[in-house]
């Protein structure tokens, strides 16, 4: 008597386990429901609409005391002109002062600070960039970029578009299998970002000249992406 409740206890056990374990079984009307994960990107090609200029002051010397002074200098006059120009962000960027122990020659001391710059009107500050070139700063870098604000107004049209290219595909994948698109079980909407391989930078290492013409720089266009997922329930069509 005791094996035999003992075997009851132990298939009730195996028996609950198995109900525990097995997946939800299908709607008493509908039939079982089917899972489709899908994603979709809606993208666009933007007319970047800044552009962006990085400079340095480069300065040496056997005295640090005297690089700091040099560089403080040329920043400051600098950092005046820009400032005088409608439209054009200006400030300060990284900053350094090292010694150098050459093997041939006295040590000495090399210093730098870059300035950058950014606006939307490309002509002013490429005009800008010129005459800073012709007083002595270096040019390190000369791009043209999207603004946060031309990202954000293609946000919502193009998420618009990624939401219907979703509707359409799952409508059509439910199709070619006989099924009915029931509802959105899980949904995922990205931020605009930029797509594409990176735009390539000028960069410029020679002195400047004492006549620096302005630099010559077009903007070209970016694209703008926005993607969602989605897990969608799909259930049986109606016979």
């Amino acid at each position: 008597m005791r094996g035999v409740v003992l075997g009851l206890i132990l298939v009730f056990g195996l028996w609950a386990g198995a109900l525990a374990a097995s997946p939800p079984g299908p709607p008493a009307r509908g039939g079982r429901l089917t899972v489709l994960r899908l994603r979709q990107s809606a993208e666009r090609r933007l007319p970047r609409d800044r552009l962006k200029a990085v400079l340095r002051v480069e300065k040496e010397d056997a005295k640090p005391q005297k690089v700091a002074a040099a560089i403080n200098g040329a920043m400051a006059q600098a950092l005046s002109l820009a400032r005088k120009i409608p439209g054009i962000e200006a400030e300060t960027g990284s900053y350094s002062i090292y010694e150098e122990r050459p093997q041939a020659g006295p040590a000495f001391w090399r210093g730098a600070q870059e300035l950058i710059l950014a606006g939307e009107d490309a002509e002013a500050l490429l005009r800008l960039t010129g005459r800073l070139q012709a007083a002595g700063l270096l040019m390190s870098s000369l791009d043209y970029e999207l603004s946060p604000e031309a990202v954000r107004r293609a946000e919502g049209d193009l998420t618009s578009h990624a939401l219907s290219g979703l509707r359409r595909r799952a409508r059509s994948i439910a199709e070619q299998l006989k099924m009915k698109v029931l509802r959105i079980r899980d949904l995922r909407v990205g931020n605009a970002e930029l797509g594409g391989a990176p735009r390539p930078v000028f960069r410029a290492a020679l002195a400047a000249a004492k006549a620096m013409p302005a630099p010559i720089a077009a903007p070209g266009r970016a694209m703008v992406r926005v993607t969602v997922k989605a897990e969608i329930l799909l259930a049986p069509a109606s016979p």
